[in-house]
């Protein structure tokens, strides 16, 4: 029985090629125009002088678009260009409302089609989100280009779920934690992989750049190629399907072993539970609202994926190399520092997955919020003494400020936020609940990505002070609302949080139901 328990090369093997093909790719595309942003948003004044060049010349319009620009006034269009400033954000946060549209649609792809069905469905719509993207540069049409990333953000949100739920359905319970860690550890491997490939010596050049767009599609051609080889989620089979006997062929070829009755015999149990109505028929999407304790729950996982998403990770995400330069380093720097902010993410990420069932979830969301205020509230400091008091070396203390952000927000925000939910929800309702969780999630990411490039003209380097209060806000909550789940099963949790419910009501107050 121990052997169906082991790491195996298959396992690594199906895991490795699902995620390869969605999370790594969601990685490297949501940061590939980061470094190069200077010759895309060139490019797209070039396009649009192209449009009012014929029938404009010498115009106010004609000027703004098509007038020469010094060094420093090409570092400063995106203020003085409030039309192109709202492109470039658009062009951003556009992912976000692609991920957002899929969000209530994955259901519906996963029960239709079945979790690797889905996986190939969202790898043709990246594919072809990656081809308008590439051939922007030769048809002159930006417009192909918030296309395509709509697309490739539609199909991230749908391989997002879908991947998730293979790997936890392949994979045994005991190393179910281990691998609910790939997806992100491969997501920065796709951040290191877009910021060195931008470099300014590779493909981060203005004739270069949309090479390094395309280039996305490999690892999305190489799942592909390589999933059919995986077999299909073994509780899909014998669950959805009834095909037991996959089933067993599938545990058997994951485990390596032929001993795989334990799993089988949970599977149908499972199957007898369901067929006899002893579990719960599943909560549906706005159910969640209907039900006061549903709720309740509901507000106590908004309160950390508010703070993940409004403690800047967004704006960090699609812009860190412009917020590098606005710190006083040159583009090549800036470059440097971006690749050296996503080491740092990687390194503290593997440092948290050995931390969070040692200090609990509540503490390391604490940590992770204090330092986060306190890197943000230091990156304004040096800011200022950066740009209003003309000190030089400054701009290296805000440099390191953000590698303190990233640090404290890989810690505890970027991973605790998004798996509270699976834990603190009845089973009955986690599908809908994780539906919304992710949908308010997006919502919040489409929000401070589109709206940064425009607070930043008005507010300047103060900008990065709403994150800090938007981190304290959320903290206030958990500090009063969030209970401690460390080393409770699942039904410790729903009667401690029946506890607190029933007895403070939405007040949700630091009671224990052994007290």
């Amino acid at each position: 029985m121990h052997n169906s328990k082991r790491l195996t090369t298959t396992l690594f093997f199906s895991t490795f090629v699902v995620t390869l093909g969605t999370w790594y790719t969601a990685g490297y595309f949501n940061v590939a125009l980061n470094v190069p942003q200077a010759y895309v948003v060139s490019w797209i004044r070039r396009v649009e002088c192209s449009r009012y060049e014929d029938h404009e010349n010498h115009t106010e319009n004609f000027i703004l678009w098509c007038g020469p620009l010094t060094e420093e006034e090409e570092s400063l269009v995106l203020r003085d260009n409030f039309k192109l400033n709202t492109i470039w954000s658009v062009i951003n946060s556009i992912v976000a409302a692609g991920i957002l549209a899929s969000v209530f649609s994955c259901r519906l792809f996963i029960r239709r089609f079945g979790l690797k069905g889905t996986i190939y469905i969202a790898a043709a719509i990246h594919l072809t989100g990656t081809l308008l993207s590439t051939l922007v540069s030769a048809v002159h049409f930006y417009e192909l280009l918030i296309v395509g990333r709509l697309l490739c953000g539609f199909s991230e949100g749908l391989t997002g779920v879908t991947t998730v739920m293979y790997i936890s359905e392949i994979t045994p319970a005991k190393l179910r934690g281990l691998f609910g860690t790939v997806p992100m550890v491969m997501m920065v491997l796709g951040f290191l992989t877009a910021n060195g490939l931008g470099l300014p010596m590779l493909l981060g050049t203005k004739e270069r750049w949309t090479i390094l767009l395309s280039l996305q599609c490999i690892p999305v051609i190489l799942m592909c190629v390589s999933l059919p080889f995986c077999p299909d989620s073994p509780r899909q089979l014998f669950l959805v399907k009834g095909d037991k006997v996959g089933a067993e062929k599938a545990l058997i070829w994951l485990r390596k072993t032929a001993d795989v009755r334990e799993e089988m015999a949970a599977m149908q149990r499972e199957l007898d539970m369901q067929e006899k109505g002893k579990i719960n028929p599943q909560v549906s999407l706005f159910g969640i609202f209907r039900d006061p304790y549903l709720r309740y729950i509901f507000g106590l996982c908004a309160a950390p994926m508010f703070v993940k998403q409004f403690s800047g990770y967004a704006c960090v995400l699609y812009y860190s190399t412009s917020i590098f330069r606005k710190a006083g380093l040159d583009h090549l720097y800036s470059a440097y520092a971006s690749l050296a902010m996503w080491l740092v993410y990687l390194t503290f990420s593997l440092i948290s997955m050995s931390l969070v069932d040692r200090l609990g979830r509540r503490v390391m969301l604490l940590i992770s919020h204090s330092g986060m205020m306190l890197g943000m509230a230091l990156f304004t400091v040096f800011m200022v003494l950066s740009g209003s008091y003309a000190i030089d070396w400054a701009k290296y203390g805000g440099v390191a400020s953000i590698f303190v952000w990233i640090a404290f927000y890989t810690t505890g925000s970027s991973s605790v936020a998004w798996f509270l939910p699976s834990e603190m929800f009845p089973q009955e309702a986690r599908t809908s609940a994780m539906t919304w969780i992710s949908a308010f999630c997006e919502v919040c990411g489409l929000t401070t990505s589109f709206l940064f490039p425009m607070v930043v003209l008005a507010l300047e380097e103060y900008t990065f002070l709403i994150f800090v209060g938007g981190i304290a806000l959320g903290t206030v909550y958990i500090v009063w609302k969030l209970p401690e789940t460390k080393g409770m099963t699942i039904d410790e949790i729903q009667v401690l949080l029946r506890y607190r419910f029933n007895v403070f009501g939405d007040l949700g107050d630091l009671g224990d139901p052994k007290a």
